[in-house]
């Protein structure tokens, strides 16, 4: 916990040494030169500043992992045998279920295919009994055709 409060406390300094620079750089009266330098010592106190928080990140990042990755590793181990023990159950439950499920899409399956059979079937007899007139329909303006066909093909 300490070495949190003392890293807060840095962050705050660092945060109000460089504001301060850059004030300092507005309202002071220096060359460009010479405020271009501290600017560029100012982006140079950033970038390892930066640089140092994230070896931090990274240092806690990989604490925090080698503290999870043992708990995970644990409750896999516990759970694996529960696993393990409600597997067959589970099983059995899906065997009890599709034993009682099997005559129940029997019996919708064939419903089904009567109900099509009632619906269809009938349809299909419309449609070829249309079909048939319209096939005799158009034999007939065939025939029709051909005897009205002009005298100069009659031969042929």
């Amino acid at each position: 916990m300490k070495m949190n409060q003392n890293n807060g406390n840095f962050n705050q300094f660092a945060l109000g040494f460089i504001l301060g620079g850059i004030f300092g750089m507005l309202y002071a009266p220096k060359s460009g030169k010479e405020n271009r330098a501290a600017l560029k010592k100012i982006v140079e106190l950033w970038s390892e500043k930066f640089k140092e928080l994230s070896l931090e990140a990274g240092e806690k990042a990989q604490e925090i992992r080698e503290l999870v990755e043992p708990k995970i590793e644990e409750i896999r181990r516990n759970a694996e045998p529960v696993v393990e023990e409600i597997k067959p159950i589970v099983q059995e439950k899906v065997q009890e279920a599709t034993e009682v499920l099997r005559p129940i899409i029997r019996e919708t399956k064939q419903e089904l295919e009567e109900k099509v059979s009632e619906t269809i079937d009938p349809a299909i007899e419309k449609a070829k009994v249309e079909l048939d007139k319209t096939i005799e329909q158009a034999r007939a303006e065939i025939r029709e055709s051909i005897k009205r066909r002009p005298q100069y093909f009659h031969g042929i």
